[in-house]
């Protein structure tokens, strides 16, 4: 199986790569890795060990910023005692704040946005130099493969598409990463069947807005291939078990996606479709571009295709303008919408949105009442979810020994359910898993009643 550490080495210099938020973030922290250890350096286990630290930041939600400036003043003081120590933020904070970053963290050597992550081995070699570099201006898009440092020896993320086109008042994606561009069909299925080939069962496509896939850059032009399309060519790779795919938006779901999810067997039944807000005029105030009666039209065509789908969404609470009322709306939709799991988040204004403009009106204290309101109906209707699928039979990829309970297995169902089991079975088998119970909210299965080692 493929692994992320590179043997040790005195002679060489240890890089701590910490990425924040998303799992685009975590992949992109992957690849950051990936190319730092092709600079020559090895991976270092703790920040403790490290001779650089690269922060690889998420810049959604205003806490993850202040988080990574201050991990930034945290991690500073360890230049008392590696006095050679370099620290850097990169991604999308980085974008987002750029200079004004050096100056309010001052043990920060270097600063690189989204779009820059490319030439980060040349400010490196200028940060050695004794420099603090900027660079937030526009390159390439990080275009790496099989070089990726990947921490999961199954289950693998791809990036298929970058940036967004849908400027949501309240997102910051479209100015931290730039408009949207696919990559080449080719270079996706090249890296997909390269993951296959070093021991990869899952991938999971990503994306900001992933089922826009093919509209603008490489995945249209010549063969013209739109989302749909992608994922019966990765579907049709072989040797590889299962197919995912996040973040969807609501206007990219038409007849051709669900169809392929009711008729590719690889593609797992799991869509995050986020709905934001139950409320019509909260809706268009965040420029989604559907109403509440439109997204439950597309969700019943779903369910009626896909029996079973689990359906996760994203939910931003105390937005400008929500009243009571709105808030009642959400709770509403989510009750009759029964997602298998939803984020949700108390909104804070992000510079460079058209939402920034109209401030922060609603109180933290009802933001935060209403948040809890809001998750606490969601864990009553995974608990239910959870409980409904006790006595039936679960296509489960095994991972490994069970964190918890030692003597089990551990795996996931096709809708990424977490489930731990009786053997046999071995890291890469599908097995069929009769769930059993439900212990703090997990899933707990009986003997693995079959296996296949085939995709």
């Amino acid at each position: 199986m493929p692994t992320c550490h590179r043997p040790p080495s005195s002679s060489k210099p240890a890089v701590f790569v910490h990425a924040f938020g998303c799992q685009m973030n975590a992949h992109e922290g992957e690849r950051l890795l990936g190319m730092l250890l092709d600079e020559g350096y090895q991976e270092a286990i703790t920040p403790e060990l490290a001779d650089l630290i690269v922060l690889h930041t998420c810049a959604v939600r205003d806490h993850a910023v202040h988080k990574a400036v201050s991990e930034v003043g945290r991690l500073a003081l360890l230049k008392h005692r590696r006095s050679h120590l370099k620290i850097g933020l990169t991604g999308c904070v980085a974008q987002s704040d750029g200079a004004t970053l050096l100056a309010r963290a001052p043990g920060l050597d270097f600063v690189i946005g989204s779009r820059a992550v490319v030439r980060l081995p040349a400010v490196l070699r200028r940060v050695v130099a004794g420099e603090r570099v900027v660079d937030v201006a526009d390159g390439e898009y990080l275009e790496i493969g099989s070089a990726a440092a990947r921490r999961d020896a199954l289950r693998a993320y791809v990036t298929i598409i970058e940036g967004c086109d849908k400027f949501c008042s309240f997102c910051i994606v479209p100015h931290t990463r730039g408009r949207e561009y696919s990559r080449p069909a080719v270079a996706i299925l090249d890296e997909v069947r390269d993951l296959v080939a070093d021991g990869y069962r899952e991938v999971t496509l990503l994306g900001q807005t992933v089922n826009a896939y093919g509209r603008k850059g490489g995945g249209a032009g010549e063969s013209q291939v739109d989302f749909p399309g992608l994922l019966e060519q990765v579907s049709a790779v072989d040797g590889l078990a299962r197919v995912r795919f996040v973040t969807s938006h609501p206007n990219y779901v038409g007849p051709e996606l669900i169809e392929v999810l009711a008729s590719q067997p690889k593609v797992c039944e799991y869509m995050h479709l986020p709905l934001q807000a139950g409320s019509d005029p909260v809706l268009a105030r965040m420029n989604r571009g559907y109403t509440v009666d439109e997204y439950l039209g597309i969700v019943d065509r779903l369910r009626r295709a896909v029996p079973g789908v689990a359906l996760v969404s994203d939910f931003i609470v105390g937005f400008p303008g929500e009243s009571e009322a709105d808030f009642r709306a959400t709770l509403d939709a989510v009750k009759t919408l029964q997602f298998a799991s939803i984020f949700a988040f108390m909104y804070s204004p992000r510079p460079h949105t058209r939402a920034e403009k109209w401030g922060d009106p609603i109180p933290v204290e009802v933001k935060s009442e209403r948040l809890e309101r809001l998750l606490a109906a969601q864990r009553r209707i995974a608990e239910r979810h959870n409980r409904a699928l006790v006595g039936t039979l679960q296509e489960v990829l095994v991972e490994g020994s069970a964190a918890r309970l030692p003597d089990k297995l551990e795996g996931r169902t096709r809708t990424n359910r977490r489930i731990a089991f009786d053997g046999p079975g071995v890291p890469g088998e599908v097995v069929q898993v009769r769930v059993t119970a439900v212990e703090r909210g997990a899933l707990v299965g009986g003997p693995a009643v079959s296996a296949s080692c085939v995709g």
